[in-house]
């Protein structure tokens, strides 16, 4: 067995910075080991000869093994070293951790230092009762200054300072609010806009508008001008526009009107945002002026279509609609009746197209109604078109009601059988005159194949309004095709559904 000696006295091994082992290739350095150590004898007196000295980065290097009792030893001590086991090898292969030593020293006894090494999983150590721990989280190398805390540091003053930075963020804010709502309007130039986007600023501007003077108008006015479509469309900015509308003379209103148009397309995009849509029909709620009203709409004319489909910039379009006269709103009306199919088949547009022929008179009415009659079997197979033609109906000008019957004629009986044109033809039957529909009631008798309707999930429902309206000799046509064909009837979901109308018909007559 080796000794203190033969251990001590083996060639030294030089490190340098990055780990590469110089001065003797691994085979002579293995050749230089003797056979087998005494641990016990000569690890204490080893370990009370290791320099530590700081360093910041700490490398591993396998040992060379040998034969004996420990199956690997390593490097000479040096900086920063320790044991640890080697993974992947059932033996126990040693290793050193081990970084460049430097003139101050320390002796490290291992029978009175015992760091665990739990907190890091890859330097376990073994082969004795007590680990000990040269990782960086050992209280030693605190001490020694071996390991730098200051990213640890740096880390903690970030989290100090985001804390006291928001907090005096926060402190700051309501400091400044304090202060703003202490200043008068005058005393706030060059600070309305950023205010206005911010909760509590733009609560402070409108209050300061509960009586305002002309003057501080017309400075609020003049502050906002250049960013008027940018708070228009903002969450709270918007408010602080709706406000000072409403305060506004003609002149300042006049002023805001043309800084909205003078880029027309700013102007769709503000009736296009959610906060901009309102602050839009507020503008229009107070213009009074004509020739204010008429640069409006020649400003909305060019994207009356966009905006009549868009689920926002609607609203804008029919509020003019609803608030402004036929001849006034003639710009937007024909620019939609260019684009009628488009939107009548919209979700949004076709309630703007019903607003259009409910409040539209004269040439620009007969326009929309020719637009919509030239797609009529087309809208009516439509989720959102047969809603239009269901309109048109209701509004109850006969002449609307024939020209829309002409145009289905020859189709009712395909259109019965479609989910959204059937709510069309019950539409012409129950609100039309007796002629009418007498016309349509016949047209569904005669068809190719009559029966198929009494059975179809749709038209089941066309044929009880027919019965409903019809009267004389169609009546007594409609009983004999349902008498034909009772016992299909009876074993069909939707056949059954035009027998319960009799049923309940015979039940309120008693």
């Amino acid at each position: 067995m080796g000794t203190e000696a033969d251990f001590q006295s083996m060639s030294p091994w030089i490190m340098i910075d990055d780990s590469v082992l110089t001065g003797f290739d691994r085979n002579q350095v293995s050749s230089n080991f003797p056979l087998s150590i005494d641990v016990d004898e000569t690890v204490a007196n080893v370990f009370s000869k290791l320099s530590v000295s700081s360093s910041n980065e700490f490398c591993s290097r396998n040992l060379l093994p040998v034969n004996g009792e420990i199956s690997g030893i390593g490097t000479s001590i040096g900086a920063g070293e320790g044991f640890g086991e080697g993974s992947g090898n059932r033996n126990r292969n040693w290793s050193m951790y081990s970084s460049v030593g430097h003139a101050n020293h320390l002796t490290v006894d291992p029978h009175v230092h015992h760091y665990p090494l739990w907190r890091n999983r890859e330097l376990r150590s073994s082969g004795f009762d007590q680990p000990i721990d040269f990782d960086q989280s050992s209280d030693l190398l605190h001490k020694q200054q071996l390991f730098s805390s200051s990213k640890y540091s740096s880390v903690n003053d970030d989290v100090n300072v985001n804390f006291v930075s928001s907090t005096t963020s926060t402190t700051s804010k309501s400091r400044n609010h304090q202060v703003v709502s202490l200043l008068s309007l005058k005393e706030l130039r060059g600070m309305i806009h950023t205010l206005a986007k911010d909760q509590n600023g733009c609560r402070l501007l409108q209050s300061k508008f509960e009586n305002p003077t002309n003057e501080e108008i017309e400075f609020v006015v003049y502050e906002v001008l250049d960013c008027i479509t940018d708070l228009m469309k903002d969450q709270f900015g918007n408010y602080l526009i709706q406000k000072l509308i409403t305060v506004c003379n003609d002149d300042h209103k006049l002023r805001m009107l043309l800084s909205l148009i003078d880029v027309p397309v700013e102007m769709v995009l503000v009736c296009m945002n959610p906060h901009g849509t309102r602050a839009m029909q507020k503008l229009l709620e107070n213009l009074t002026d004509p020739y204010q009203i008429a640069l409006a709409m020649a400003a909305l004319r060019p994207a009356a279509a966009r905006l009549a489909n868009d689920p926002n910039g609607h609203h804008v379009i029919q509020y003019c609609l609803i608030h402004f006269p036929s001849d006034v709103n003639e710009p937007i009306l024909k620019e939609i009746a260019n684009k009628c199919y488009e939107v009548a088949t919209d979700r949004s547009g076709c309630c703007v197209l019903q607003a259009c022929m409910e409040h539209s008179h004269g040439k620009v009415r007969n326009r929309l109604v020719a637009e919509i009659l030239g797609n009529a079997v087309l809208l009516a197979e439509d989720p959102y078109g047969n809603y239009v033609l269901q309109h048109m109906v209701g509004l109850k000008v006969a002449e609307f009601t024939a020209r829309l019957v002409r145009q289905l004629q020859g189709n009712f009986a395909s259109l019965s059988c479609n989910k959204y044109a059937s709510n069309v033809v019950e539409k012409c039957l129950n609100e039309s005159g007796e002629d009418i529909s007498r016309k349509i009631v016949m047209e569904l008798i005669t068809c190719s194949n009559p029966s198929l309707l009494l059975t179809d999930p749709y038209a089941n429902f066309v044929i009880q309004s027919a019965l409903t309206v019809s009267t004389g000799f169609v009546y007594e046509c409609l009983l004999e095709l349902i008498s034909d064909n009772m016992s299909s009837m009876r074993t069909n979901l939707y056949g059954k559904k035009i027998l319960a109308w009799f049923e309940k018909r015979r039940i309120l007559a008693i």
